[in-house]
């Protein structure tokens, strides 16, 4: 093994006097030059592996440095791996497991072997968490790199590659897109073009999925495409659990044992446990930036060895179980079925739900749409459809923002069919003013429903002699929560991705007031820890009262046997002139 290894190696053959390095003969030049062609030439995933760690050697852990900066260890040398052999990748960390380090390395290497020809696209929340993180490794490393043609721009978070001529070339190089807006990021990835391009997605749990699909779309139409992307696991539901699936789901693995699996994108993801750290396996303290025993307990003392901040830090697991802070559980949701579509049994009535946003700290104007009816089965269920993101034209002065997005309301609902008593909006605060416009342009028949008044007196579930009132402590607790119920009893259907993410990231807690009632985490506390309001979700709740309200859509325990006792519907002169008076009239 060794003596191959050896033919790795850059030499002067004495006979031709030619340059040879991995068997490809090249000009005779230095050793780094030589090392970085046959990196970028040598096909064979042993020789790439050698090539990479020889570089890292030459780079950053010469003699005249303090210290060696990249470091050759276990879960490095199996991240290169898997870097070498896979287009796509997702690796999948233990805080402090080297991810961004090791990345910020390949990176280098990539673009420094065929500079003029390779773009690294790196992203992130923001310029100030980047420098934390991996592209505070690019910099740190890219400062002893000697002779490189390059202009580093730290302040645009920039790399570009300056050619022979002197010019510099803003297609290659590292570039750092930060950026919490992901159509902002999103249109920077249109109409990139270069021979090789790598998107790597640093902390992709913070970032949109959007992003992933603009990368496999967009930028994979390059000669060269590869897509790496890593995280802590957190939420299968975000960016990094969609691109962290299992080929054949999430059931086909076991998170809390499986460490390596292929990919629903078809390539790898690859999983670093603390508590199987390289220091944890030696038995001693050989790369003291990895997991410790020592720091291993004082995260168990501190979070406690099941908690999800435990298993997502130090285990890098995708939490998955129902023992858990959030009003839904991943777990729920995947054996509800609540992310599937409905196959329906005639009809369903369109429904609506409405959360106005009247601040600037990232707020977003929702329309949620759903449907409420009869499935093939019998059940009465209510199935989520479109979130409509709206947005106000602030250029145009001669309309108000208000009278603005009560038009475009209109306009989605007439075009989907959705009658204004089948609209719920949010009253609460500045939304009083904004559903009296909505009353005076449309229809004075829309439900207003106050998040902050008090939990209604309905019944939380048709077997449950509890009402909501006796049950939660306010209106908001008990919209959250009748989505749970139905969940529960496999009546809500259509949840997707997004809104699963936000749904299973609000936290509650009991409180006793006179009894043991449910209160669920503040607005102001879930924005301080992800930095926006759960809009989705909020949306989506107000569409499930509308049909809880008008529709009398109630959770139903299954009879024994999987039969179910339906509620009887009722029609009242009312909401019989209602129907009657609908265009989409129709007679089953």
């Amino acid at each position: 093994m060794k003596r191959k290894l050896r033919a790795y190696e850059p030499r002067i053959n004495p006979d031709t006097k030619e340059m040879e390095v991995g068997g490809l003969k090249i000009p005779v030049t230095n050793t780094v030059t030589a090392l970085l062609y046959g990196f970028a030439k040598n096909k064979n995933k042993k020789a790439k592996e050698y090539y990479f760690w020889r570089l890292c050697d030459e780079f950053w852990n010469r003699d005249d440095l303090p210290e060696h900066m990249m470091v050759r260890h276990p879960w490095a040398e199996e991240m290169i791996r898997a870097v070498i052999e896979n287009k796509y990748v997702a690796i999948g960390g233990a805080a402090n497991s080297g991810k961004s380090h090791t990345m910020a390395a390949w990176a280098i290497v990539n673009w420094l072997s065929a500079p003029r020809d390779t773009l690294v696209l790196i992203t992130s929340t923001t310029l100030r968490e980047a420098r934390k993180r991996i592209w505070g490794s690019i910099i740190s490393l890219l400062t002893v790199v000697e002779g490189a043609p390059m202009k580093v721009r730290d302040s645009i978070g920039n790399v570009a590659y300056i050619n022979e001529n002197g010019n510099l070339i803003e297609r290659a190089g590292l570039s750092l897109i930060a950026s919490a807006n992901a159509k902002d990021a999103l249109s920077k990835f249109i109409g990139i073009k270069q021979k090789s391009v790598i998107l790597v997605g640093d902390e992709l749990s913070d970032l949109s999925e959007k992003i992933l699909h603009a990368g496999l779309s967009n930028l994979s139409k390059n000669p060269s495409f590869q897509l790496i992307g890593m995280s802590n696991p957190n939420s299968r539901f975000d960016a990094f659990g969609v691109w962290s699936e299992p080929l054949n789901g999430w059931s086909s693995i076991n998170p809390d044992t499986d460490d390596r699996w292929v990919t629903k994108w078809g390539g790898t993801y690859v999983r670093f446990d603390g508590e199987r750290s390289p220091n944890i396996l030696l038995g001693e303290v050989k790369y003291p930036w990895l997991p410790t025993e020592d720091k291993l307990s004082e995260d168990r003392s501190l979070l406690g060895a099941e908690s999800r901040g435990y298993m997502r830090m130090v285990r890098a697991i995708f939490f998955d179980s129902d023992e858990t802070e959030g009003i839904y559980s991943e777990a729920e949701l995947s054996r509800s079925g609540a992310m599937n579509a409905v196959d329906w049994a005639g009809k369903p009535i369109p429904v609506a739900g409405l959360d106005p946003a009247f601040t600037n700290g990232g707020d977003r104007t929702i329309l949620y749409t759903g449907k409420v009816g009869y499935d093939q089965t019998g059940q009465y269920v209510c199935e989520l459809g479109e979130a409509l993101h709206l947005n106000d034209d602030a250029t145009n002065k001669a309309v108000p923002r208000t009278y603005q997005i009560v038009r475009q309301v209109k306009e989605a609902c007439k075009k989907r069919g959705i009658l204004p008593q089948d609209v719920a909006v949010d009253a609460t605060g500045a939304g009083a003013p904004f559903c009296d416009v909505l009353a005076g342009e449309w229809s004075d028949q829309i439900l207003r429903v106050s998040f902050g008044g008090k939990a209604s007196d309905r019944r939380v579930s048709a077997n449950s002699k509890l009402t909501g009132q006796e049950m939660y402590m306010n209106r908001v607790s008990e919209l959250w929560f009748c989505g749970k119920e139905l969940v529960r009893t496999k009546q809500l259907f259509g949840i997707d991705n997004a809104l699963a993410k936000e749904i299973t990231a609000r936290n509650y807690e009991m409180v006793k007031s006179g009894t043991l009632r449910v209160k669920i985490e503040s607005k102001v506390d879930y924005k301080s820890r992800f930095g926006h309001s759960p809009d989705l979700a909020d949306a989506a709740f107000l569409c499930l009262d509308l049909a809880r309200q008008r529709h009398n859509l109630v959770a139903v325990e299954p009879a024994e046997g999987g039969d179910v006792k339906m509620p009887r519907q009722r029609r009242t002169i009312k909401s019989l002139t209602n129907v009657l008076a609908s265009d989409n009239l129709s007679i089953d």
